[in-house]
Order: structure tokens, then C-alpha cells, then sequence
């Protein structure tokens, strides 16, 4: 396996990590849609609210995609392995994904509070643990993207962060 391969996977494996939070060696629905409950509760978003509800749609519609790609014994529940092969398949990364973007375009919804049509710091820092970071390095990483130094990102950049976030 090349450097190149090692590094592809490493993402998906820390993700697979993150969300099997019982250490059983596999997810579920109820694994995978940990992070938006969790971010949701932290936001005092309600789930019913046409944000949450948005969001965890989003995430159910990738669950869904990821299963048909990975989940080979047919069990609803991925393992490392179906995991990362789910991750890394070029099914994943097809501009036709059933739901391609769906999830950043929700998230970046409902992190903008105000409504504004952007994310000021606070509302990026927000998003750091959903993107596993640190706030530290989620500020970091807002500085880079905040490229005209405005103090806000649009959504055409955070897309582009969460691109490159989970394809380095």
C-alpha cells in the first residue's frame, strides 16, 4: 500500500473510530447520527425544527448511500473494513451521490444562527468537534479560509473546507 493509499484511509478510520463510540468494531444509524444529535443539542436546535430536521435527513440520505456501497453481509451496520471501502470508493466521491452535498449544505445552515447567509467565527468554532478539531485548530483553520479576512465564510467556502477537510 502507498503512502498516498495509507493517507486516503486514515480520515475515514479516525471517522469510523469517532463514531463507534461503544467500541463494538462496528456503526449504526444510531452511531452515525451521533454527531448531528449531539451538535443540534449543543446549538439548542430542536430536532423538529426545519434545520434539524434538514440535517439529519441529510445524514440519513448518506447513511443510506454508504450502506449500499459498504455494507457487504447486508446487516445495516458497517464495520471498519465496509467502512472505509465505503469511504474511499469512487461511488463515494461521484458527483451523481445520491444526497452529494446535502449534509454540508444543512450543516452550514444550521450553524449560521443569524441567518446572514455566512459564518462569522463563533459559528464556524461551533463546528469543530462535528469535524473533529480542536476549537484551536478550527480557528486556525478559519483564518485560512477566511481569505479576504472579512471575519466570515461563505458557503461556496465552507464547502470547500469540508471538501478538503475530509480529502487530505
Amino acid at each position: 500500500m502507498t503512502d498516498n493509499t495509507k493517507n486516503a484511509q486514515l480520515a475515514p478510520v479516525q471517522e469510523f473510530q469517532r463514531m463507534d463510540a461503544d467500541g463494538d468494531g462496528s456503526v449504526d444509524l444510531t452511531d452515525f447520527l451521533r454527531a448531528p444529535h449531539r451538535l443540534m443539542t449543543e446549538l439548542g436546535v430542536p430536532e423538529e425544527s426545519d434545520k434539524g430536521r434538514a440535517l439529519i435527513e441529510a445524514n440519513k440520505t448518506q447513511w443510506t448511500f454508504l450502506l449500499s456501497l459498504g455494507d457487504a453481509d447486508g446487516d445495516q451496520v458497517l464495520t471498519a473494513d465496509e467502512y472505509v471501502a465505503a469511504r474511499t470508493s469512487p461511488g463515494f466521491r461521484s458527483k451523481d451521490r445520491p444526497g452529494k452535498g446535502d449534509v454540508c449544505r444543512t450543516l452550514f445552515d444550521l450553524l449560521d444562527r443569524d441567518d446572514d447567509g455566512s459564518l462569522d467565527r463563533g459559528e464556524f468554532l461551533r463546528a469543530a468537534d462535528y469535524l473533529t478539531m480542536s476549537v484551536t485548530e478550527a480557528g486556525t483553520y478559519f483564518d485560512e479560509l477566511d481569505t479576504d479576512s472579512n471575519g466570515r465564510i461563505s458557503p461556496k467556502e465552507f464547502l470547500k473546507a469540508v471538501k478538503r477537510f475530509y480529502t487530505s
